[in-house]
């Protein structure tokens, strides 16, 4: 895929000139990802969710997306078994400390930002816009540091968006269910 390096060259290559630029992207790298699960609280106490009777259901459904998408990531990571740009590549600018032994397709960080987005966003759309336009820059800044490649945080995004409709599946489909079962009783 040469495509694939052609891009992360194009976006790696920033970084090292700039040290401005470089914080940003260590910053999007490392601390955005616990920031959107910060952001999981006031987006949870909006006025819109403090109206509904279960306003606590978003934050759950969000750390739930983000459970599957974890266990997702692990298991293509050690089927795939992608080395990360840092260990085939030269002349990549790392600005991150990284494990090498982690495998890098799909990425744990863009699968994780972009579930937590998708489950947002499927209960509040001013809010889940605000966490996708976030969740992109954690995946661009994963491959400005030298972690990842554009294929890795593009599945990770597939990865993460896809564990959060199978949360909102299961949810409407099953916990409904379980729900009308205890007001029977």
């Amino acid at each position: 895929m040469a495509w694939d390096i052609y891009l992360f060259r194009f976006v790696n290559d920033w970084a090292g000139k700039f040290g401005g630029l470089d914080a940003l992207g260590v910053f999007a790298a490392v601390f955005l990802l616990p920031l959107l699960v910060f952001l999981l609280l006031p987006a949870a106490f909006t006025i819109k969710r403090i109206k509904e009777t279960h306003w606590y259901e978003m934050p759950l459904h969000a750390l739930l997306a983000a459970l599957l998408a974890y266990v997702a990531r692990s298991g293509l990571g050690a089927l795939i078994g992608r080395a990360r740009p840092f260990v085939t590549l030269p002349d990549v600018q790392l600005l991150i400390p990284t494990d090498h032994l982690y495998n890098s397709l799909p990425s744990g960080h863009a699968a994780l930002s972009f579930a937590l987005a998708y489950v947002v966003w499927k209960h509040d759309r001013d809010w889940g816009i605000a966490f996708f336009m976030l969740a992109a820059v954690v995946a661009v800044s994963r491959v400005f540091v030298g972690v990842h490649y554009p294929v890795d945080v593009l599945a990770g995004a597939v990865v993460g968006i896809l564990a959060g409709w199978i949360v909102g599946w299961f949810e409407g489909r099953e916990w409904r269910k379980m729900e009308r079962a205890l007001r029977t009783r």
